[in-house]
């Protein structure tokens, strides 16, 4: 009995193994998916965090990273605040369609950009933290030597106080509440909070007090970029994990630990990320012109792993779109543009640009060598154009080059736009230079916008806003 029972017991185990295994495979790989498509996720909103705080430095708020998320439907207006003790340098952002089902706020603090950010910087006697409203938070923050209290960077401290005195008010988009009420008042909005150097520990501390006064912290995640700690060990211990903190470092940046080091009796909390960068490309890699162009390149390497992995589907190189002119697309670069690390794929970034404001495009070459007439010469190109019944061609190329012997660099753009018989319509050559504050991707961004603005005003085809025309019969192939 014991024989036949073992024998139908191995049978058993013979007949549903392949099924056992089968599920357990088609668990791990839902498994992995799910994961690519958090890390996505998290890329997208790194890279648009790190947009807004490159903006942040630009007075007045006339920065070309702003431009350029107004084409995605955001609203953004930069403040600066003072509250007769401290001045706040911030900018709040709004667009109700940038996730499903959510509306997304950003406040973005600036980091150290004047004597008044240095003065907050240098006050870093601790005082002690807690309430539950803003009279609490000024009451209870009074300066603390007992180590077991949980206490915070003073001058971080009166900067939130100043920030905290906002009342948002967005043109056209309806808002004129504090930021509190806006979260408390609405189901669907997200407030995402980010800031590079001071303006990621500002970011941080005003994060914990929202969540102090009763705001779910899925409701407020935070991302920083070379941020200093904010408090001492006991705060991080009591209150480091009542918000959703991501931090952003560089491999060689002194300013996330640097309290610690120089002053001492500050500690990190929350989640780390590393943007590996050797110091043989750059020593000193606090600006934010290097968190850019690394958030970029970091969102490239997660769609890359969302496509392969069948989450996402690469942007198709042929759209044709009823009653509007076809646009061949041929984009090429030198070799220069692609000698750095932290360099993201920048013929990819201008490329997909242009695929999401041309209603009707086909992609000729995404990689053309136009400084080898043998490969690629003007007859061939408008030829090929035509051959694939093309209106016009669009000619596209990125360049950087160097400044005599000196160590300055330009990055370039040229666009032109033929009309396949061959006539020239559009013409258009932008520069930037290139510095440790203004990196490539801003320097692309700066390009691409001057770039786009002329194209636009020639053709009333070309739709630069994320509102392009809803319901048109598209075919992608």
């Amino acid at each position: 009995m014991k024989r036949n029972f073992m024998l139908v017991l191995t049978l058993l185990l013979l007949v549903t193994f392949p099924i056992i295994a089968a599920a357990e495979e088609r668990y791990e790989d839902n498994a992995n998916k799910q994961k690519v498509l958090l890390e996505y996720d998290e890329a997208h909103l790194i890279a648009l965090a790190a947009a807004t705080c490159a903006g942040t430095y630009v007075p007045d708020g006339i920065a070309s990273e702003y431009s350029y998320l107004g084409e995605y439907g955001f609203v953004i207006q930069p403040y600066t605040v003072n509250d007769g003790n401290r001045e706040a340098n911030f900018t709040f952002a709004y667009n109700k369609t940038i996730t499903q089902g959510k509306k997304l706020y950003v406040l973005a603090f600036r980091g150290s950009a004047s004597l008044k950010d240095w003065e907050v910087n240098f006050a870093t006697s601790k005082v002690a933290y807690g309430g539950t409203n803003p009279e609490e938070f000024a009451e209870i923050a009074q300066e603390v030597k007992d180590n077991s209290v949980p206490a915070v960077h003073r001058g971080f401290n009166e900067y939130v106080n100043a920030a905290f005195s906002l009342k948002p008010e967005m043109v056209g988009a309806g808002i004129d509440k504090d930021i509190s009420t806006i979260l408390r008042d609405d189901p669907d909005a997200v407030l995402l909070l980010t800031g590079h150097s001071l303006g990621g520990a500002a970011a941080t501390l005003f994060a914990e007090r929202l969540v102090s006064m009763g705001i779910p912290k899925e409701k407020v995640p935070v991302i920083t970029f070379g941020a200093p700690a904010i408090g001492n060990a006991a705060f991080a211990e009591a209150y480091g994990d009542k918000i959703d903190l991501l931090r952003i470092k560089t491999s060689h940046d002194p300013i996330p630990g640097g309290l610690q080091t120089f002053i001492g009796g500050f500690q990190q909390f929350g989640r780390e990320k590393v943007f590996t960068l050797s110091s043989r490309f750059a020593d000193y890699q606090h600006p934010v012109s290097y968190y850019f162009d690394l958030a970029v390149k970091n969102y490239y390497e997660a769609y890359d792993r969302a496509i392969a992995a069948g989450i996402l589907n690469a942007q198709p190189d042929k759209k044709i779109t009823n009653e509007e002119p076809l646009v061949a697309i041929v984009v090429g670069a030198s070799r220069n543009i692609q000698s750095r690390p932290f360099t993201p794929d920048i013929k990819r970034f201008i490329l997909d640009e242009y695929r999401t404001v041309l209603p009707s495009y086909i992609v000729l070459e995404n990689n053309a060598d136009l400084y080898d007439s043998t490969k690629y010469d003007h007859g061939q190109m408008v030829e090929d154009a035509r051959n694939v019944g093309a209106d016009y061609i669009l000619i596209l190329e990125i360049d950087s080059k160097r400044l005599a012997q000196e160590d300055k660099w330009y990055l370039s753009m040229n666009q032109a736009m033929f009309r396949t018989e061959g006539s020239l319509v559009s013409l258009s050559s932008y520069g930037r230079r290139l510095t440790y504050d203004q990196g490539v991707m801003q320097c692309t961004i700066s390009n691409l916008e001057q770039c786009r603005n002329d194209l636009k005003e020639k053709f009333d085809w070309i739709h630069t806003k994320i509102e392009q025309k809803r319901g048109a019969d598209i075919e992608d192939n």
